[in-house]
């Protein structure tokens, strides 16, 4: 991709991330949870897009303190989240360390909810979860309920980090785990030092000038027998550029697009009843990546 391309490629995706700050921010009533919103698409304007704010696999209760929410898979599984409730401008989406302060993505809560549906794969094994944003919402539910030995919750924002860390407090995981969850920044593409049997990211890979980084901070984080889990939607060439990239430094990949049947079924309705449901930019598919040492 030559240099002007690429700038426009970065700069239509930062026009999208501001068009998405000002629809979020046109509702100021903090009692609403963050990202129920839906940004309108005029014909005229060829970056809006309506967005889908769940796939309604968690259950979103308020509580008396209007920045804290309780979110329920089921019966079974709950978490208090704190929301970042902030004034957003379109500058503050400027760079791709502030999108996780708008709200939960699908992608976080699809990757919850398979982690929850596959609780025996962190039994004993170590987790990192990279771009996490304000919540992150599957390394949490996993450190609450797997038994896995270490959760890692990390993010590039501090607001984010500072966040997740009043939610891991707020929760007992601080407590009650013996230190097992910890968090902090994280910039992809500085240096890991530790190394992890399972490496989580979820809608982490719409950023051209950020995918390259992600990948090597993937590999470099993963133990040679270890694995990575990442959800997305395909977003045109966006999904093919993250698997290139992850071919070029050694990953073995695996796509899927029906990997869990509640999921699924809930793709299945949407595409069926909501007008402005597009797979392409709403549906997270799923990858797994290996190495292949």
């Amino acid at each position: 991709m030559g240099i002007e391309s690429h700038r426009h490629h970065n700069e239509t995706a930062r026009r999208r991330w501001g068009l998405l700050a000002r629809a979020l921010t046109s509702n100021s009533n903090p009692s609403r949870p963050p990202g129920n919103e839906v940004v309108t698409n005029q014909p005229q304007d060829l970056i809006s897009v309506r967005r889908i704010s769940n796939f309604g696999l968690i259950k979103i209760s308020p509580l008396i303190d209007v920045d804290w929410f309780v979110y329920s898979a089921g019966d079974k599984f709950c978490m208090k989240i704190r929301h970042l409730n902030q004034i957003l401008t379109p500058e503050d989406l400027m760079g791709f360390n502030n999108t996780g302060n708008v709200c939960v993505w699908p992608s976080e809560e699809v990757l919850a909810y398979y982690a929850l549906g596959h609780r025996e794969e962190f039994f004993g094994k170590s987790v990192l979860e990279l771009g996490g944003g304000m919540s992150c919402l599957a390394g949490l539910y996993i450190a609450k309920y797997t038994d896995a030995t270490r959760v890692h919750l990390t993010d590039g924002n501090e607001n984010s980090v500072k966040n997740v860390r009043r939610i891991v407090a707020a929760n007992r995981l601080d407590h009650e785990n013996d230190g097992k969850v910890d968090c902090s920044v994280l910039k992809w593409g500085e240096h890991v030092q530790d190394k992890y049997d399972i490496v989580l990211a979820a809608d982490c890979l719409f950023f051209d000038s950020a995918r390259r980084d992600l990948v090597r901070t993937i590999w470099q984080a993963m133990k040679s027998n270890g694995v990575g889990w990442i959800t997305a939607p395909r977003r045109g060439s966006t999904l093919d550029k993250f698997l290139e990239e992850a071919q070029n430094v050694g990953f073995k990949y695996r796509v899927s697009d029906s990997y869990n049947q509640d999921i699924w079924d809930r793709h299945l309705a949407l595409n069926r009843d909501c007008n402005y449901y597009n797979m392409d930019i709403h549906y997270p598919v799923f990858i797994i990546l290996t190495k292949s040492l």
